[in-house]
């Protein structure tokens, strides 16, 4: 039998900066109340968050992705990450191979960590009288998440695609399509999210809403293959009671039948 799950925040002087120390197995049986925890604790999410995993005696494939995911998650931030504190050389491999360029930073101990934020701190705050660069505009992509709609092989059932980013910057799109295109008779939503690279904001409410109508029908609202960090921000905000998931379109048409 596998060891425990346990953790301990940390305090930590760091600005906008979150430390917990890990202890135990960080396995797919023993995430979902760290992930809990996590979203609990933080509120609202700083930019960074520090992770002491040499308690860690065992992880697997599902904790690999979860902290993907938070890599993920936590890399939205300007000078946002995801910092490991004491993983072996081989974990570092396996981690960086799970989610390449995805925000991780390795690190030997907490005060290296600290050390490394306050030094890019000062470095952009001797540079703040300089010129900045101007901000990329939005544009047309950047306004939709909606990638289409269309009735499912099954009688009362829809599957909906979603793309790039669902925020409070696409949400406006979303709900025009949304109000034009899903049907007053469907029960049952399957959500294609294999190609959402971030759900935030807006996006998290729209979620919540779509399940409520659903489940005012008596219907299933099932997700597709969401990526590890859409999958870690509905585990952390308690919001993945409120569906299944499925690896593809396909399963979730055969449970559906």
């Amino acid at each position: 039998m596998s060891a425990e799950l346990s953790w301990q925040q940390l305090p930590i002087d760091t600005p906008s900066t979150a430390a917990f120390m890990l202890d135990g197995a960080f396995t797919r049986d023993r995430i979902g109340d760290f992930t809990v925890s996590l979203g609990r604790s933080l509120q609202p999410l700083p930019k960074r968050l520090f992770l002491d995993i040499r308690g860690l005696k065992q992880i697997d494939r599902a904790g690999i992705d979860t902290m993907a995911g938070l890599a993920g998650l936590f890399s939205e931030h300007d000078s946002g990450f995801l910092a490991i504190i004491g993983a072996p050389p081989a974990l570092r491999a396996r981690l960086g191979e799970g989610a390449p360029g995805s925000g991780f930073r390795f690190y030997d101990s907490f005060g290296q960590a600290a050390q490394k934020v306050m030094d890019g701190m000062l470095a952009a705050l001797s540079g703040q009288f300089r010129i900045l660069p101007e901000k990329p505009s939005i544009t047309e992509e950047m306004r939709t998440c909606w990638g289409g709609m269309r009735d499912a092989g099954v009688p009362g059932s829809q599957v909906l695609c979603l793309k790039r980013a669902f925020n409070k910057i696409s949400a406006p799109h979303f709900e025009r399509h949304w109000n034009t295109e899903f049907k007053p008779n469907t029960r049952n939503l399957i959500m294609d999210v294999s190609e959402l690279r971030t759900l935030v904001d807006e996006g998290t409410e729209w979620l919540r809403r779509n399940s409520e109508t659903i489940r005012g029908r008596d219907g299933r609202l099932i997700l597709v293959n969401p990526q590890p960090k859409v999958r870690v921000m509905l585990e952390m905000l308690e919001m993945d009671r409120f569906f299944e998931t499925a690896l593809s379109v396909e399963e979730a048409e055969s449970r559906l039948r």
